[in-house]
């Protein structure tokens, strides 16, 4: 009743079902993408129907955080379970704006750091040439997991994206252009010729690597299966994503610039100087400059020896 008195009524109760939908409708009116935000729509109303919890404001941040421990996805070493759950934090600060419910129930962990999501990376370590080229040769006899390796190996996508690769990507002969399926970032990558002229004598399809009907998941996992396969039978300790990471350090220690390459891949260039930091020639270069010049500034020559007494 003092609510009302004072003007500050409360949002009307809406149910998570539909919230989750309009959310959904809002995006792609907007040109927002709705991949993963289907997908953890989808799995924010199982896990609510699981737990009896119907309206939104029922979302509290004690079960908005149980929701958050429920979900599959790795942490630690891997970002997974940071980029979905940034999608969720964006369904309920859409509620908020919208005021659908009157407090986000996601803690700020600007606030509350112990519920920011920690990932501390491995190191990578890129193939080798030797490594990438033998993978290529044991899978010569399939030409058309051969153009998928090749495709991995030559534009830096990830598996994914290298799926459901499509001649509406291609502009300029071999000029490839898109989003990202994981981070919905630009990519823009060209590729050699004769790759490009492979992909378009493989098939008359729009998809060079998917029939489009397949659910694109299913296709990602047969080949992972059969990369598996190929790295096992040639001996060498690679996933997938490494022909990701041989591309990009291959490109850094060319001299392409950091903020060329991450437009390249479809990352931000802080990202790349994390991640890469050793393969970066600028920055290794600049190092050897540097030392250079103190060995110099100490009475060495620039290899740091003893000058020689005339």
């Amino acid at each position: 009743m003092r609510q009302i008195e004072e003007g500050k009524t409360q949002p009307a109760a809406k149910t998570v079902v539909s919230a989750v939908q309009e959310w959904l409708v809002f995006r792609e009116k907007n040109g927002l993408s709705t991949e993963k935000p289907t997908l953890m729509g989808k799995k924010l109303k199982e896990w609510c129907a699981a737990n009896s919890i119907t309206y939104l404001h029922e979302l509290t941040p004690d079960a908005v955080i149980r929701f958050r421990n429920s979900l599959p996805y790795k942490t630690k070493t891997s970002s997974s379970l940071k980029i979905h759950w940034s999608v969720i934090s964006g369904f309920f600060g859409w509620c908020h704006g919208g005021k659908l419910i009157s407090e986000n129930p996601v803690p700020n962990p600007k606030l509350y750091p112990q519920f920011k999501i920690k990932v501390q990376k491995p190191e990578v370590i890129p193939p080798t040439v030797a490594e990438v080229e033998k993978v290529i040769a044991l899978v010569e006899r399939d030409r058309t997991l051969w153009l998928f390796v090749q495709t991995m190996r030559h534009s830096g996508m990830a598996i994914r994206d290298t799926t459901i690769l499509s001649r509406a990507k291609f502009s300029d002969n071999n000029l490839i252009r898109g989003n990202r399926t994981k981070t919905d970032e630009r990519y823009r990558v060209r590729v050699p010729m004769w790759l490009a002229n492979a992909w378009m004598a493989s098939t008359n399809t729009n998809h060079f690597f998917w029939d489009g009907e397949t659910p694109p998941k299913s296709v990602v996992l047969h080949y992972e299966r059969e990369l598996r396969k190929v790295f096992k039978a040639a001996n060498v300790k690679m996933t997938p994503h490494g022909f990701r990471h041989f591309f990009i350090s291959q490109q850094l220690a060319a001299g392409v610039s950091v903020g060329d390459v991450a437009k390249m891949v479809g990352t931000s260039p802080q990202e790349i100087r994390k991640t890469y930091e050793h393969w970066i020639k600028e920055t290794e270069d600049r190092l050897d400059t540097l030392q250079a010049e103190v060995w110099v500034a100490q009475g060495l020559d620039e290899n740091g020896n003893k000058k020689p007494v005339n």
